[in-house]
């Protein structure tokens, strides 16, 4: 196993991501950030508003940012403390957002809450249709603007 580490370098990875998606790196950290919570959320049987599964995305956030402010062996602008809090900070963003306000919305949400009209609109045929065929055509438009 650690010969297997030996040839990998956590930048060097980051970098080619990013290449090769054609993705800026803060696009890169928002994106993470949502991946990790979404992944934790599942790994733990727990809602992504859970602080369990914001704990895991603020923990590897912070493994990551160490890594940054420490590597010597390229030099990038990632080194910093101002780069770093900025990653952290585009990183932690949505996780913390759902993190404070989904269970706002879980409450509204149950039986007699005024969300009621909402889920009963969620489960009729006539949204479900519409709700495929506005994902499809967006992502036709995404697919040929890009």
């Amino acid at each position: 196993m650690t010969r297997l580490l030996e040839g990998f370098n956590w930048t060097v990875t980051k970098i080619d991501l990013s290449r090769i998606t054609g993705l800026p790196d803060d696009t890169l950290h928002v994106l993470a950030g949502m991946l990790v919570l979404t992944i934790a959320a599942f790994a733990l049987r727990r809602p992504p508003w859970d602080w369990r599964p914001w704990l895991i995305t603020f923990v590897a956030e912070t493994v990551n940012e160490i890594y940054d402010l420490t590597q010597v062996v390229f030099p990038t602008d990632e080194g910093n403390i101002r780069g770093s809090v900025h990653d952290f900070w585009l990183t932690l963003l949505w996780p913390t957002v759902i993190l404070l306000l989904f269970p706002r919305f879980v409450r509204l949400d149950h039986d007699d809450g005024p969300l009621v009209p909402v889920r009963r609109l969620w489960h009729t045929r006539e949204f479900k249709i519409g709700f495929g065929v506005a994902f499809v055509a967006g992502l036709i438009a995404s697919v040929h603007f890009w």
